[in-house]
């Protein structure tokens, strides 16, 4: 998606999309399929904080407490938004809900940008292999060019050597303990990991390419995972994997992807993990950038709700 693309989506998401949008949302949804994961991704994740909005609803109820006034102010977090036949059709097909939420939140979403070490890729080198310690980018054969991180060659696990070289990844290791002391007060925190990927390669070149941006959340100590990398990512607490795959540049430009998890009180490291994945596994990467990756901290107010049968 390019930006104004993104900008009508979370228009949308936000409510504020004007009733002359609507056709040029409709068409978007219809032709591009990563518009369609996106929101796809977003309303997932608004599901979720509509399950837990019921499910503390429930609790209150049981233990004899009144249950907010509702109003009739937009909402971010749920929101229905009056869309034509076409789109209408694509977003509620997201959805298989028995019951009808009436939410407000008495305040917006706030958002701050967390610890993430050279995100903007200025410094000069890439470490190799599966991190160490928290801090710094380090995996397969990589390097940065021109302030973006270069894909260079796929390479193997060291954790598991038995797998084959498909793809080349990049990871870092971020300490969320600091976060353990954060307020939660009912409300839910989420991590969003963002990076813009770029396949620079004339346009329709073969073989085709996957990026992927993934986040990963654990418990316990992050100097030993590069002992059990990637065997250990069964034993995530959490985690979100967004993709795009490209065969060149095209008109759209950069491809902005988001991995977004709900954080664990417990939770103590997470793996950022960039990936440049090509169908044909060539022993060398032409043209296969990242840049300007970001990790976000965004935390909500715990949301009333009346719950309506159908």
């Amino acid at each position: 998606m390019n930006t104004p693309e993104r900008e009508l989506l979370i228009e949308h998401l936000h409510g504020r999309l004007p009733p002359e949008k609507h056709a040029a949302l409709n068409d978007l949804l219809r032709r591009d399929t990563e518009a369609r994961e996106w929101l796809r991704t977003e309303s997932a994740l608004e599901t979720r904080l509509r399950a837990l909005a019921v499910e503390k609803a429930a609790e209150d109820t049981a233990h004899g407490f009144e249950q907010p006034r509702l109003s009739s102010a937009p909402t971010r977090w749920l929101s229905w938004r009056p869309l034509t036949a076409a789109a209408a059709g694509l977003v509620i097909g997201l959805f298989s809900a028995s019951l009808v939420l009436a939410v407000t939140s008495p305040k917006a979403t706030t958002e701050r940008l967390f610890s993430l070490v050279n995100g903007s890729f200025d410094d000069s080198s890439v470490g190799h292999g599966f991190p160490h310690q928290i801090g710094g980018w380090s995996g397969d054969d990589a390097a940065i060019a021109d302030g973006k991180l270069q894909f260079v060659a796929a390479e193997g696990d060291a954790g598991d050597p038995g797998t084959r070289a498909i793809a080349c990844d990049v990871f870092q290791l971020v300490d969320l303990r600091p976060l353990k002391t954060l307020p939660r007060s009912g409300g839910e925190i989420v991590l969003e990991l963002s990076a813009s990927f770029l396949d620079a390669r004339p346009a329709n070149t073969n073989p085709s390419v996957t990026f992927f941006c993934q986040l990963y959340l654990f418990q316990g100590d992050p100097a030993q995972m590069h002992q059990t990398w990637p065997k250990s990512i069964p034993d995530a607490l959490a985690s979100s994997s967004a993709q795009a795959t490209t065969l060149g540049r095209d008109a759209k430009g950069g491809r902005i992807l988001n991995a977004r998890c709900l954080l664990p009180g417990e939770a103590d490291f997470a793996v950022a993990q960039l990936v440049a994945r090509p169908n044909l596994r060539p022993t060398k990467l032409e043209g296969l950038f990242a840049d300007d990756v970001k990790l976000t901290l965004k935390t909500a107010p715990e949301l009333p709700v009346r719950i309506v049968q159908r």
